[in-house]
């Protein structure tokens, strides 16, 4: 579908030679914007995020088009790039550029600030950024007295609907939402240090009652506890019970199963859950996780067969993206026909 989308902007632009016959009136913006313009920036923003990522494009799009409305999302954009993959001097020459241009935009500095926390240097310019982001964000995200004055200030205008807007539902699920990432981070970074692991745990414990339906925070809370060898603790929340209470949720269930599989733990709880993945879809990814399982545990015929018909059912993808990643699907099965040639009882290569 990439590559179909790919093609169809660049049909617009061909199609509407320097944006002169069709604009539509973009939401996001709030802008009418030209075709082309727009075609130009979804294709510089895809460069930038592929496998092999390209800032040029959206740095040609910027000196192009200055004064786009969408040049705060170009910047925006590239700075993924910046701070993860660009050297340091283009990093700092970025960053520069993008917290000048954007005073105000807090997101320009905390990508700024990861960028030099990456390099380690500098580490004054870092602190400073730092200090100056918490004065003006004093109690973000989403202060709640702020936004109960705000609410009792719509009540008594009698705008229920601004009430509602401002301190409903919506403003609860998003706190809470971030309420879980600082807790499971805050779990995750003790962990890794092997410190204040009893906070950690608690921390733990906590964010798996923030998102109680969210599948994705079960396997986030076992990891935690299976960094300190507490697998019983991962096991009661990450189990079996995990399973049937996920039964239908095939990404849920390959998860789980990877995670296990992983681990050469809980392997007969992990075969259930990719076994019923693949009942739920049986594409190529279902399948080898199925044949990853199925080869921790040595039933090395079936385990062939899932990841022969995984390498299939990925080719008609790999075909029309030929950057597709297939290597490691072809090594499993070269991994388990070895293991089938050394005979019962061959060590697993990792």
């Amino acid at each position: 579908m990439e590559a179909r989308a790919k093609e169809l902007y660049e049909k617009v632009i061909t199609m509407d030679l320097g944006g002169r016959t069709g604009s539509y009136y973009d939401e996001n913006v709030k802008a009418t914007i030209s075709y082309v313009e727009a075609a130009e920036f979804a294709l510089a923003q895809t460069a930038t995020f592929s496998r092999k990522p390209d800032p040029a494009p959206l740095q040609a799009f910027i000196k192009k088009y200055p004064s786009s409305k969408f040049i705060k999302d170009a910047y925006s954009y590239l700075s993924y790039y910046y701070r993860q993959m660009a050297p340091k001097e283009d990093a700092v020459k970025f960053f520069e550029e993008y917290t000048a241009k954007f005073p105000e935009d807090k997101n320009a500095v905390r990508a700024y600030i990861q960028r030099i926390i990456k390099d380690k240097d500098p580490l004054d310019k870092g602190i400073a950024l730092a200090e100056k982001l918490r004065e003006d964000l004093s109690g973000y995200p989403l202060n709640p007295s702020d936004r109960q004055d705000l609410a009792e200030l719509y009540a008594l205008k009698d705008d229920p609907a601004k009430v509602e807007e401002t301190y409903g539902k919506d403003f609860l699920d998003g706190y809470l939402s971030n309420a879980y990432y600082a807790v499971i981070g805050y779990a995750n970074f003790w962990v890794d240090r092997e410190k204040n692991l009893e906070s950690a745990e608690a921390a733990a414990d906590l964010a798996l009652k923030l998102q109680p339906d969210d599948w994705f925070s079960y396997a986030q809370v076992a990891n935690i506890y299976t960094k300190v060898d507490k697998t019983d603790k991962a096991l009661a929340i990450f189990g079996p019970e995990f399973v049937k209470k996920f039964a239908n949720d095939q990404s849920a269930l390959s998860n789980y199963a990877t995670f296990w599989g992983n681990a050469s733990m809980n392997l007969e709880s992990a075969l259930d859950a990719a076994k019923r993945s693949v009942a739920l879809a049986s594409d190529y990814y279902n399948n080898f996780v199925l044949a990853q399982v199925l080869f921790k545990m040595k039933t090395y015929p079936e385990a062939l067969k899932a990841a022969e018909k995984a390498v299939e059912l990925l080719k008609p993808i790999a075909a029309k993206n030929p950057n597709y990643p297939t290597q490691r699907f072809d090594d499993l099965v070269k991994q388990i026909k070895e293991a089938m040639a050394k005979g019962p009882g061959a060590e697993i290569k990792k």
